[in-house]
């Protein structure tokens, strides 16, 4: 098996072990189980858990960027309205994969205000890098850029919110996707140019 693939086992373990019980699930031995390896190989590739939740969370980013990269691609996403609502589709936690990348995200948060070490920071890394992102996204709407960072933090946001509002039953699939058609409505008229 290639070193690549080894560390990719390891990292679906500790996304795993995030998903289903938060970060005190995660631990050295528990990733070594969950991935069926030997402790030390699970210390070679991460030294701390730290530093293992921080490589997993920056591949989680990296996927979670890249799959609202490939929505925002799609036919008929020209606008920085539909990107924004490719945004949003993306962020929802609407099936397995994003309600658990959703739960792993909120696990990250509460490490980041809790213990801000190596792994707090690789998500304060993620929020800033899709805040760039969303910021250059809407940079040609001709509004300033305090606006527009404002704006793109404003929608992270609310992406967030919304999210953890569906995964606690709090708010329904179709209650959310209201909520969000409404605020693209009329968020509408300030990208216009």
């Amino acid at each position: 098996m290639t070193e690549s693939t080894r560390r990719t086992e390891i990292m679906e373990a500790v996304e795993r072990l995030l998903a289903r019980g938060g970060i005190n699930a995660v631990t050295m031995r528990a990733v070594a189980a969950e991935a069926d390896v030997s402790l030390r190989l699970v210390q070679y590739y991460g030294s701390t858990k730290d530093e293992l939740i921080g490589s997993t969370l920056d591949r989680l980013a990296d996927q979670s960027v890249e799959r609202w990269r490939d929505r925002s691609r799609q036919p008929g996403c020209e606008s920085q309205l539909e990107i924004i609502k490719a945004f949003f589709d993306e962020a929802l936690p609407t099936d397995s994969a994003s309600r658990e990348l959703h739960r792993v995200g909120v696990c990250m948060a509460g490490l980041a205000i809790t213990d801000p070490g190596l792994a707090g920071r690789a998500y304060q890394r993620h929020l800033n890098g899709l805040a760039d992102h969303l910021s250059g996204v809407l940079r040609s709407s001709g509004l300033s850029a305090t606006t527009v960072r404002c704006l793109a933090l404003e929608v992270m946001a609310l992406a967030h919110g919304v999210g953890t509002l569906i995964m606690v039953g709090q708010l329904a699939e179709d209650d959310a996707r209201t909520l969000i058609r409404n605020y693209l409505e009329r968020l509408g008229p300030q990208l216009s140019p």
